[in-house]
């Protein structure tokens, strides 16, 4: 089986702070649009005005998120398309991914079975072990508008537009040995298991 390829990166960034504030609201604002993203076991960190900034869930963050578990993230521009249609607006990346990814259809997780390969100057960068970014009340009530936060049991129809990958997916680094820097319009391609 070859390589599958799914697009260009079109967009790099890193979270600076948390965006969700549980059962209180989201804020996009320490979403930072970054010119490299040099990714590594630990995580990301995005190169910005001629500084590295550590993303908020690298394991190297003095405050880290996630627990390691959400080490790197990526969303598809196809999807924003969706999601601005449904709900008027959707600015690119405002869901946090750290990768954004120029592919016009709908993907779930099923397309991303086996690694995700970016082919960046350096050499491949080989994720693996995509999972589904779930969506959060917070998030979901954010770019519907609301001025506050609705229970995801309130407004299930629109959690379940959000789910199955819609709002991104969290892709394992644990296979790299060491950071290796992507760029936008490095290519992203799916290698199935052999």
């Amino acid at each position: 089986m070859s390589d599958r390829p799914l697009g260009k990166i079109v967009r790099l960034q890193v979270q600076t702070a948390a965006i969700k504030t549980k059962g209180i609201g989201y804020d996009p604002a320490p979403i930072l649009e970054v010119e490299e993203l040099a990714v590594g076991p630990l995580g990301a960190t995005g190169l910005h005005q001629a500084s590295w900034v550590v993303d908020v869930h690298h394991g190297a963050h003095p405050r880290s998120r996630g627990g390691g578990k959400r080490a790197l993230s990526v969303g598809f521009t196809g999807h924003y398309d969706r999601i601005a249609a449904r709900f008027g607006s959707a600015p690119l990346g405002c869901a946090g991914e750290n990768l954004l990814v120029s592919h016009p259809d709908r993907v779930v997780l099923d397309d991303l079975a086996g690694s995700l390969v970016v082919h960046t100057a350096e050499g491949e960068a080989v994720l693996g072990g995509a999972r589904v970014a779930a969506p959060c009340a917070e998030f979901t009530s954010w770019v519907k508008g609301l001025d506050s936060v609705l229970p995801k049991t309130d407004q299930p129809d629109d959690v379940a537009f959000l789910d199955d990958g819609m709002r991104g997916f969290i892709v394992d680094v644990a296979r790299l040995q060491a950071p290796i820097v992507l760029r936008v319009g490095d290519e992203v391609v799916v290698r199935p298991d052999r």
